[in-house]
């Protein structure tokens, strides 16, 4: 059986064929040609387009400062793809690079300085929609290629946040973003100012606060 890739690249484009092959396991590993799950890759590469553009999908990027949700997305995959590169496991940074694109549209990125790293990035494995990108973010045309790849900074991929459950009564009722640097004490301090958590003590006193670092804030009234 024979499927000629003329014809995949008509209907998805070159960069979907080869990310897709790249996606379908280990390069020293066999395995079964099937082009059920091309989709996907194509679905991806036009997520990753939308994220330079707005609703109208014209261009649209910004110079505004790179968030740490946004600096730690971005990191995790130039430590990601830059990991398995090493070990010819292509196949994982595709993966990866569809759970960065799904962060940083969520986080509704529009940063250059971001994006534009993410460029570089995915350039080795889908170089022409990142050439059409990299011309677009105002660079000359040609020098993709010529540009060194990301420095990885751990430091952005340091958890300085914890997302605590609040509990009353023993009931989750909301999660607050705190500082994994604040003791218990500043923790409940923190919590019982929180408009949301004073609705849900309705105007009592708490008994007892119990607080695990880095777990769990229980409100007992």
């Amino acid at each position: 059986n024979v499927v000629n890739p003329d014809m995949l690249i008509e209907s998805y484009g070159a960069d979907t064929l080869r990310m897709y092959e790249m996606f379908l396991g280990p390069l020293e590993q066999s395995k079964p040609w099937n082009t059920n799950g091309i989709e996907g890759v194509f679905k991806f590469l036009r997520k990753f387009w939308r994220l330079f553009h707005n609703e109208a999908m014209t261009f649209h990027v910004n110079d505004s400062v790179p968030t740490k949700a946004e600096l730690k997305a971005l990191h995790k995959i130039i430590k990601k793809v830059q990991d398995d590169v090493e070990r010819f496991s292509f196949n994982t940074s595709v993966s990866s690079f569809m759970i960065a694109v799904n962060e940083l549209t969520d986080l509704k990125c529009k940063n250059r300085q971001v994006l534009e790293d993410l460029v570089v990035v995915l350039s080795p494995y889908a170089p022409h929609v990142c050439e059409e990108l990299w011309s677009l973010l105002g660079n000359e045309e040609g020098t993709l290629s010529y540009t060194p790849y990301p420095t990885f900074n751990p430091e952005h991929l340091v958890e300085d946040e914890f997302s605590y459950p609040i509990s009353v009564n023993g009931k989750t009722r909301l999660n607050l973003n705190i500082s994994l640097t604040l003791e218990a004490k500043e923790i409940e301090e923190l919590v019982l100012a929180n408009d949301d958590v004073q609705k849900y003590l309705d105007g009592k006193t708490p008994k007892k606060m119990i607080v695990v670092k880095g777990r769990i804030v229980n409100i007992v009234l």
